[in-house]
């Protein structure tokens, strides 16, 4: 390497240390309200200094294409932080914010160290591409930037991100088995998880982030990909453009990239994954086996759909051996030691995950989900109108007929090279595969359904083709492996068939250049000024559909939900609106994924944190899981009548169990307005019925994220009396609430206990809350389970819960001073459990008193 490029190498590796050591200090030393620096070193510590650390050691994957290497180095840092999260879970017990700066230092040195060792780097300049080129890809990237980010932290967590977002949440306390509790890997809550821990606070924002970036990453990928691809044949960048275009305008990865899940994740590395096995198929560099195994293990542990992408790697790797075979003299010929390697490297990442997975007793009710929810007891299924149905929903019902009659002149024009005989084949398949749609019992035989057939037998023809490119066959297989089982394996798909949608759109990229060229070509089938028209008629016509599509996205996904419900409202009082011309209907709030959703709950958690709010709660019209969040999880009331109850107003009003509230005695005191909309009413029970306070929740955003640290969210409610009280090596009581120390006859005093988990039980222990006087006479009673909503014989080590136990005293009481005695016993034979006082060293019997209650 001569002295400038070592210079330029040398420079690097200073600018990667100096920012390493920036982004420390700022993680370590900042305060936490310095959101605008402490998030983007975040980012950089996640997505951006691992990939620049290890690919100038990785000789830049042998790319020399500006696009590649920008894609790569946030594409590599996404995946290699995934795997380092990953383990770092694996082995440290509680996963807080140590082992997450301890992990990504240990990954970017490595990096570092790798560029100090490896001196040989390309003396080849950087390759951009041309201005048009790249005025065009901005221009897309732009787009869906747009679609992807407006108003990305507006909306509150889907009661599907809070799964994910309370797994983040056991972890930190400690709960080893939390990556078991999905019915997927943990790396899709991993990368929230450190940005989270990074920042010191959290937001929806923030927690969404790594899904815009990979959504976004996408675009460059595919033009990338459908770059190399389409230079094989055409040796031009339209067929990435146009890809790039599909993937932005593609509905299901505009609400995947706002949303807290898997999906845009393993979209992107299983493109990017193709993209090495395509490397490979051209280059024989061995390297790009273990860059395919590597990204392919990161998304198996991130979603088992990711097991349909491998048909595809099977493919390419064979036809890679078929083709040494034939011509040695062209490829270098396999080496089936890094070929054995690689694929150990991939079985035992995957192991490393799946092996204890599969053992562990969730895999029960994980096997029941898919079994009963996703496979069905059918053998087969025909779910091909379900694709249409969920692509109208996600991106209009103009996206899926353009996709389908561009790949059906890609099909024609393939089959075409076997003249009538093609013709012949393919209008006898493409007849069978309208019927599956059309008239769908006929291929109802018995109990088994057939309509899979016709596409099986496409794709096969597809792949005999003796003249369509490997290009186009991978692309079809990749196109067509997924959609199969999904379709025809499952019986309810959902939106996992956005995993075949890039495909999709590359094969989109070739047909409509295909006809783009056609068009602007010398061919006889009209004079060049038809051709031209018509090339200008097509062009306007797409671009339109295009425009139609953004706006829509724009009022589905990043609108606000005032203005969304306005748009619904419209629709449905007006069949002539503009929104049932342009879409024929519009989808009732809540239905999509990441449509807005805006309850003002964070108004509620802040003045609950701050005292302004106490005791118990439920809500109506709302998923139980958002107010628990939203209050730092704690949990919702065990009982019908809580202290307070809170009523979410939708679409349609508000719902008509709030009239039964009043008759309950509860009283509206506040009302929370969102969009400046009453969205949120506060009752009390047995409150005041005064003028309600009105709430803007735009006042508290802020207030309540800067409380939402990992430390808070770990610590669950608020205890006022902590303690370590050991019952019998089964359960251990934290602490635990009496906020009432002066009560009447018949009037209830409620106790909260505060438990965590020491062993598996394999016995439901029951929990007695007596108020005794002195001679030992009980005047109220309370015996139940000591957690609410968890048995014990459910709990697992670790687990914590609670419960709030209501003493009634009897109407008879006296007037006096009482004691409160609590403690658990089996159901079988009322044997108490011993308990030890840990903070003392001392035993304390078999009961506890937890306090007095004078009685007036």
């Amino acid at each position: 390497m001569n002295l400038s490029k070592s210079f330029r190498h040398n420079q690097l590796i200073v600018f990667i240390i100096v920012a390493l050591l920036f982004c420390n200090a700022t993680i370590l030393f900042a305060p936490h309200t310095w959101y605008a620096l402490r998030f983007p070193v975040a980012i950089g510590l996640v997505f951006v200094l691992p990939g620049m650390a290890w690919l100038p050691a990785l000789n830049w994957m042998h790319t020399h294409n500006a696009i590649e290497r920008l894609s790569l180095i946030i594409g590599l840092s996404s995946v290699l932080s995934a795997l380092t999260l990953f383990i770092g879970l694996w082995i440290t017990v509680p996963f807080t914010e140590t082992p997450v700066i301890v992990g990504l230092n240990l990954l970017i040195g490595g990096g570092i160290m790798a560029m100090i060792f490896n001196q040989q780097q390309s003396g080849s300049p950087i390759e951009w591409p041309s201005r048009t080129t790249m005025l065009i890809l901005v221009a897309i990237f732009a787009v869906a930037l747009f679609t992807r980010t407006t108003r990305l932290g507006y909306a509150e967590f889907h009661e599907d991100e809070l799964e994910n977002m309370r797994l983040i949440v056991r972890a930190y306390k400690g709960e080893a088995y939390a990556a078991f509790l999905d019915s997927k890997g943990p790396i899709h809550w991993l990368l929230p998880a450190s940005l989270w821990y990074l920042n010191g606070w959290l937001n929806e924002t923030i927690a969404r982030t790594p899904f815009v970036i990979t959504s976004l990453l996408l675009i460059p990928m595919i033009y990338a990909l459908g770059r190399r691809m389409s230079h094989v044949i055409y040796n031009q960048d339209a067929v990435g453009l146009i890809a790039a275009g599909f993937i932005a305008l593609n509905g299901f990865f505009v609400a995947y990239a706002r949303h807290v899940e898997n999906q845009s994740l393993i979209v992107f590395w299983g493109t990017l994954a193709v993209w090495f096995a395509y490397r490979y198929y051209q280059e024989r560099r061995n390297s790009f086996l273990y860059y395919t195994a590597i990204t392919l293990a990161v998304g198996l542990i991130a979603h088992p759909d990711v097991l349909l992408y491998l048909p595809i790697f099977v493919y390419v790797l064979a036809l890679s051996y078929w083709s040494s075979r034939l011509d040695d003299t062209q490829r270098a010929s396999i080496s089936y030691s890094a070929l054995i390697s690689a694929g150990l490297l991939f079985g035992g990442l995957v192991a490393l995950f799946y092996i204890p997975y599969l053992t562990d007793p969730q895999i029960g009710l994980v096997y029941q989900y898919f079994a009963g929810d996703r496979i069905g007891e059918s053998l087969l299924y025909n779910r091909v109108p379900n694709l249409f149905d969920q692509d109208k929903l996600y991106s209009t019902r103009y996206h899926a007929p353009i996709l389908v009659l561009l790949l059906t002149w890609l099909l024609a024009r393939n089959f075409n090279h076997l003249g009538r005989r093609g013709w012949a084949m393919l209008l006898t398949l493409a007849l069978a595969i309208i019927s599956t749609v059309a008239l769908p019992n006929l291929w109802i035989i018995g109990n088994v359904n057939l309509a899979f057939g016709p596409y099986a037998l496409l794709t096969l023809a597809v792949l005999w083709l003796p003249s369509t490119s490997f290009e186009i066959k991978t692309l079809y297989l990749w196109l067509t492996a997924p959609l199969g089982a999904l379709l025809f394996l499952a019986q309810d798909a959902a939106d996992h068939i956005q995993i075949a949608y890039p495909a999709w759109a590359l094969l989109a990229g070739f047909a409509l250049h295909d006809i783009l060229d056609l068009l602007s070509g010398n061919t006889a089938i009209a004079s060049p000024t038809v051709r031209r028209g018509l090339q200008r008629v097509l062009i306007i016509t797409l671009g339109s559909m295009a425009g139609v599509i953004v706006f829509y996205q724009y009022i589905t996904f990043c609108s606000t939900v005032t203005a969304y419900w306005q748009v619904k409202h419209v629709s449905e009082s007006n069949p002539n609106s503009i929104y049932n011309w342009l879409y024929g209907s519009i989808a009732r709030p809540r239905k999509l994924f990441s449509n807005p959703r805006l309850g003002g709950w964070k108004a509620v958690g802040y003045l609950r944190e701050t005292g302004q709010i106490q005791g118990d709660f439920r809500s109506i019209n709302e998923s139980f899981a958002v107010p628990i969040w939203y209050n730092f999880q704690t949990p919702r009331s065990c009982y019908d009548d809580p202290d307070n109850s809170w009523v979410r107003r939708s679409h349609r009003g508000w719902p008509d169990e709030e009239e039964a509230l009043i008759e309950q005695k509860y009283a509206l005191t506040r009302i929370i307005l969102v969009d400046q909309e009453p969205k949120l009413h506060l009752y009390e029970k047995n409150g005041q019925t005064t003028t309600p306070e009105v709430i803007d929740s735009e006042d508290y955003r802020h207030q309540f994220d800067l409380l939402a640290t990992p430390k808070r969210y770990a610590g669950g409610e608020s205890i006022e009396q902590v303690t370590s009280l050991n019952f019998g090596d089964k359960l251990l009581l934290t602490g635990y609430n009496m906020p009432i120390q002066t009560a009447s006859a018949n009037s209830t005093v409620p106790v909260t206990v505060f438990w965590q988990a020491l062993a598996p039980m394999q016995t439901r222990y029951r929990a007695f809350m007596h108020l005794v006087d002195d001679e030992g006479n009980r005047w109220a009673q309370h015996d139940d389970d000591p957690a609410c909503r968890l048995l014990t014989n459910e709990m697992r080590p670790e687990q914590r819960s609670s419960r709030q136990f209501r003493l009634t005293i009897d109407s008879n009481t006296p007037s006096g001073e009482y004691q409160v005695i609590f403690g658990i016993y089996h159901p079988d034979d009322f044997q108490r459990l011993e308990i030890w006082d840990n903070l003392n060293s001392q035993p304390k019997g078999n009961s506890l008193n937890l306090g007095t209650v004078q009685v007036e």
